[in-house]
């Protein structure tokens, strides 16, 4: 596969084929790397959400958080984007993202561990069982784990590329005195972090850097410092992505971008030192000389370098977690913010839809505060069929229209997340959030549309309806309203046990209905028109409330099937 001779004269060589090689090679590295995020985020897929809870105990299992969250996802700019939505949406505070950012840095090294190994003989054979369990894997997980060793073949790959790519350059002179220029670290290191921030990667730098260092093209001093470049640059995307979002989103990119400022300011100075530390620690190949030996040694002392440089700047700023949270928003101070509207999504973000199980946890969250909202219109509206006035209608149809507008929103970021590659699991969820979204949209329109009416009628023929009011009447409406709380709360994992009660209360609401009915026969003698009336308006709310209860049924056992899934 290697289609240069070691001995080639420079004036020969066909740089249009090595940029080809190149890039084609890097080419084959990003869409393996793709490869191997996606398979991996959908063989994590809920345990995604428990890792990132466990980031408000402490600072240390932070660290440990982001780290466990980064390798699974593969990517230190994925981590850190999700971070930013939760600090946007008031999930997380900031000094709670410190400690996540510093272990995503750690994960971010095993990437580069990986790559590091030998295992060229071995890439055929990944690519070949990646393929048929991929394309034929007639469960999920065989399918992901066929995915993920594409993808990592298609990453070695890629690196072969680019090594065959690198070799010739070995006699070509003016890639020589580029890289004499960069052993200046502060050349190499904005080197690293320009290369990065254009194709979103770090650990594409850290391909390249091996692929250099293998052929004796870059002194390891030089790949340490783009690498510390590297590290800079990765921060690019996080910043991208909380343009435009609450000064909290911003603070969370000046965080990861002061952090590896930080680490890359104190090992600036000591890069030679660095690079004896790396040597000591990383396997020696004596028996083998020349480019043999750099082939045999740098992979791992250029990912041990990453590793130092991530774990040894977590273990020092660990302490100042604080300290850093305060200047990052020193640098990026609170802006006074417009109280947000009942339609606008609080916890729903674009950048947990890369994740979907991170995006579906979002959505469980945005459907729990709609369902808090219904019931706060329900109870408006079963107090306003007795007494409210024309503004007060008026103020619930406000309300229900806002309602109305968050279910959608709601709806159309599933919609989103069922645009990007997910589980099956993960789609029988998007299904069952959709159910729930449409269920308490119904709720809210018999409030908006029924109950209004109903309210409307009153006024305009003089209705009192407080005539009514008896044991068996209040206390169906109370069942009801227990009811819809209850299955509203099972919307939430908190709420898991209470499903079965509001199914089970079937009967009983059933029972009620029928004994409010008989209360109303009993106390309107319909003998006037006025009677008549009455009557037909109590059956109706009656009717409505039977109607509530069936889609808060529907909304308990959709939860509880969703969570037979999981399990």
């Amino acid at each position: 596969m290697t289609p240069y001779s070691a001995g080639i004269d420079a004036s020969s060589l066909n740089l249009v084929e090595i940029f080809g090689l190149l890039i084609g090679g890097l080419a084959l590295f990003l869409l393996g790397l793709e490869f191997l995020t996606g398979g991996l985020k959908s063989i994590a897929g809920s345990r995604l959400q428990a890792l990132l809870g466990m980031l408000t105990a402490n600072r240390f299992r932070g660290v440990l958080a982001g780290a466990v969250v980064t390798a699974l996802l593969n990517s230190s700019t994925i981590t850190t984007v999700l971070m930013v939505g939760f600090v946007s949406s008031g999930l997380m505070t900031l000094t709670q993202s410190v400690p996540m950012i510093m272990g995503a840095n750690i994960g971010s090294t095993v990437t580069a561990q990986i790559i590091a190994f030998d295992v060229s003989r071995l890439t055929p054979f990944m690519l070949a069982i990646g393929f048929v369990l991929h394309a034929f894997g007639g469960r999920e997980l065989l399918r992901q784990i066929g995915r993920v060793l594409l993808g990592l073949g298609l990453l070695f790959l890629g690196i072969e590329l680019m090594g065959d790519a690198t070799r010739p350059l070995r006699t070509f002179q003016p890639f020589i005195d580029a890289m004499q220029d960069m052993k200046n670290p502060v050349v190499a290191i904005l080197v690293g972090a320009i290369f990065t921030a254009v194709v979103q990667s770090s650990a594409a730098t850290l391909a390249i850097v091996i692929a250099l260092g293998a052929q004796g093209l870059m002194p390891l001093e030089v790949g340490i410092a783009v690498i510390l470049g590297a590290n800079v640059g990765t921060c690019g995307t996080a910043l991208l992505a909380s343009i435009g979002k609450t000064a909290e989103a911003v603070q969370v990119g000046v965080v990861h971008l002061v952090f590896n400022v930080l680490g890359v300011l104190f090992w600036v100075f000591f890069i030679p030192q660095m690079a004896d530390l790396v040597r000591y620690v990383s396997p020696s190949h004596p028996e083998l000389q020349g480019v043999a030996r750099l082939a045999a040694e740098t992979p791992r002392q250029v990912a041990n370098a990453h590793t130092i440089f991530s774990v040894s700047g977590t273990l020092i700023l660990i302490w100042f977690t604080g300290p850093i949270a305060r200047l990052a928003e020193f640098i990026v101070p609170k802006r006074a913010q417009e109280a947000k509207r009942t339609g606008d999504p609080v916890y729903l973000d674009k950048s947990s839809l890369t994740v979907p199980s991170v995006g579906l946890q979002r959505v469980r969250i945005e459907l729990t505060r709609l369902g808090d909202e219904v019931l706060k219109i329900v109870r408006r509206g079963t107090q306003m069929v007795s007494n409210g006035t024309i503004e007060e209608i008026n103020l619930l149809l406000d309300h229900d229209k806002e309602t109305d507008r968050l279910a959608s929103e709601i709806l159309q970021y599933i919609g989103h997340l069922s645009q990007v590659e997910h589980s099956e699991d993960e789609g029988r969820q998007m299904v069952g959030f959709t159910q729930v979204a449409s269920n308490l949209e119904s709720i809210s329109g018999i409030v908006g549309t029924n109950l209004v009416s109903a309210s409307q009628q009153r006024l305009t023929h003089q209705i009192d309806l407080t005539r009514l009011r008896d044991p068996a009447t209040t206390q169906f409406t109370d069942v009801v309203m227990r009811n819809l709380e209850r299955a509203i709360r099972t919307i939430d994992e908190a709420g898991a046990s209470e499903a079965s009660e509001v199914i089970a209360e079937k009967g009983e609401i059933e029972k009620l209905a029928a004994a409010a009915r008989q209360v109303v026969l009993a106390k309107l003698q319909l003998a006037d028109k006025a009677d008549v009336q009455t009557f037909r308006l109590a059956m109706d709310l009656i009717e409505h409330g039977r109607q509530i209860s069936q889609f808060a049924r529907a909304i308990a056992k959709t939860a509880e099937e969703l969570r037979q899934d999981v399990r």
